[in-house]
């Protein structure tokens, strides 16, 4: 165990997310880092579409100047509201380039609860999408921006942007953006406990590839497999099962964004390998479904699954992870099933 600490940690020397997006861009620049579900447009009125390292490395650039702009404080906070999607990951790793924290906030929480989170961290900057589904999040964090005297920009990605936010993707096209200052220490990211949403809790980029890698070392994901996300939040276990797990194997990310069966099913098709992130209390609606023989599947993680009874996937061909979330800083990544690792 401790030579498996060792080697982890000398794995992770001089890693963040950037390094690692730079080695992806310099490598396989124009394949395809992030993927929208095809029934996007239904829930966000933003077209489905794909994302090249190459681009992606360019949107984060673009919004790492415009963060410039507000010339926050080393450190400052800046909270985002979005589905992990294309949105959070760009907004997330341009407020890291800018030298700057985001606060991943919970798409699920009420006004008043995200009031307090945004207070607590101290928030100077606020970055969301137009919709999702029935929720307007630009409209909350502009109303909520009205309420703490702190957040002094909201900028929203989406084809509707409410009166008084900053419409970030015409605003990322503009060449003449304000310079990045030297940033002399990573920031921290924030995350919130998903079910008493309290927080924020300061989490390192180191602590959460090295939980990343924890996943893909039990995975053993090949380079030209998917990780197909069912998850919507931007806590620990998402966070590091998805983005981070895909930067740090250089996989295609395919976030649902809103749960959708039908886009699921398309998902997993396509002939790539498929590695399957659902959360624990999905596990008995896929093993009594059709999805959970498909011959894509290498992989499945469940996330919260506890000491459930219930029945399990029948695929001792595959391997069956498990994270357990035992604080919002910590997750525990246990191996249940699978072929003899190498």
């Amino acid at each position: 165990m401790r030579a498996e600490q060792d080697d982890a940690s000398a794995l992770l020397d001089g890693l963040d997310l950037d390094t690692l997006l730079t080695a992806l861009t310099r490598s396989r620049g124009y394949e395809a880092a992030l993927r929208d579900p095809p029934g996007r447009r239904g829930w966000s009125d933003a077209v489905p579409g794909s994302i090249s390292f190459l681009d992606l490395d360019q949107r984060i650039e673009r919004l790492s100047r415009l963060l410039a702009l507000n010339k926050g404080q080393p450190g400052a906070s800046v909270a985002i509201l979005a589905p992990l999607g294309p949105e959070a990951i760009v907004s997330m790793m341009a407020a890291l380039r800018a030298g700057l924290s985001p606060l991943m906030l919970p798409l699920h929480a009420n006004e008043l609860e995200l009031l307090k989170l945004i207070e607590a961290s101290g928030a100077v900057m606020a970055l969301g999408v137009s919709r999702v589904g029935s929720q307007r999040p630009l409209m909350t964090l502009r109303n909520l921006a009205m309420r703490t005297f702190g957040t002094r920009f909201v900028g929203g990605f989406g084809p509707d942007i409410p009166d008084g936010v900053a419409p970030l993707d015409m605003l990322m096209t503009n060449p003449a953006l304000q310079p990045l200052p030297p940033v002399t220490q990573r920031p921290a990211l924030q995350v919130t406990e998903g079910v008493s949403l309290q927080g924020p809790f300061t989490l390192s980029e180191r602590e959460l590839l090295g939980k990343a890698l924890d996943i893909s070392r039990a995975l053993k994901p090949a380079v030209s497999s998917r990780i197909v996300t069912t998850l919507i939040g931007g806590d620990l276990a998402a966070l590091a099962s998805g983005p981070a797990m895909a930067m740090l194997a250089g996989l295609e990310l395919l976030p649902l964004g809103l749960f959708s069966l039908g886009d699921l099913q398309a998902c997993i098709e396509g002939g790539r390998s498929v590695h399957l992130v659902l959360p624990g209390a999905m596990e008995p609606a896929l093993a009594h479904s059709r999805l959970a023989s498909h011959p894509a599947l290498a992989s499945l993680v469940f996330v919260q699954r506890g000491a459930r009874e219930d029945p399990a996937v029948g695929r001792p061909d595959i391997a069956i992870v498990d994270i357990e979330v035992s604080s919002p800083a910590d997750i525990a990544v246990v191996r249940r099933q699978g072929p003899a690792l190498a």
